[in-house]
């Protein structure tokens, strides 16, 4: 089950009808996909802040790699539909998943979603892009101790076990 507040905020802000309507999906559709990968997407960064010696240190990466992409700005890029390239979102999940575990990833969110795996596929870095670019926008000016505090249980950096595990272990057969 995908954070919930995530996911209200993507669907309050008009992320996932900007998503549709980029990719010319019904709502529902957009809907349906970004319930079944958020929880996959979150898992990825989650992962890249964990391959960091320390949860701080990790978060910090992230957020300067994050910005580099473009920040709080890969979420308007989507909300605005302003025909921005999805290379930020691809080099996103690029990071996050690699090319072996996205597939599994985009095979999993379809077969949760019934949603075609090509859609999905679609809609994997526009949903970076909104994810990427909410966390970054939220890290503000904020502290270390802070962004810790406020964007760990975001990312569940504290939970136990992490749901792309089982499909690491897919993708590495």
């Amino acid at each position: 089950m995908p954070d919930p507040g995530l996911l209200d905020v993507l669907r309050r802000s008009g992320g996932l009808v900007a998503v549709a309507r980029q990719l010319e999906i019904a709502p529902p559709v957009a809907l349906a996909a970004a319930t079944a990968l958020l929880p996959l997407v979150r898992a990825g960064f989650r992962r890249d802040v964990e391959q960091a010696e320390s949860l701080a240190a990790g978060l910090s990466g992230m957020l300067i790699w994050l910005e580099e992409l473009g920040g709080g700005a890969l979420a308007s890029a989507v909300l605005q539909n302003d025909g921005a390239s999805q290379s930020a979102g691809e080099a996103i999940v690029a990071r996050i998943f690699g090319p072996a575990l996205a597939r599994q990833v985009v095979a999993e969110a379809a077969a949760q979603s019934d949603v075609p795996a090509e859609t999905v596929t679609k809609v994997l870095p526009l949903l970076a892009m909104l994810s990427g670019g909410y966390v970054s926008a939220r890290a503000g000016h904020m502290s270390g101790a802070e962004r810790l505090a406020e964007l760990g249980p975001l990312l569940d950096l504290e939970g136990v076990g992490n749901p792309l595990d089982a499909l690491v272990a897919i993708a590495d057969d």
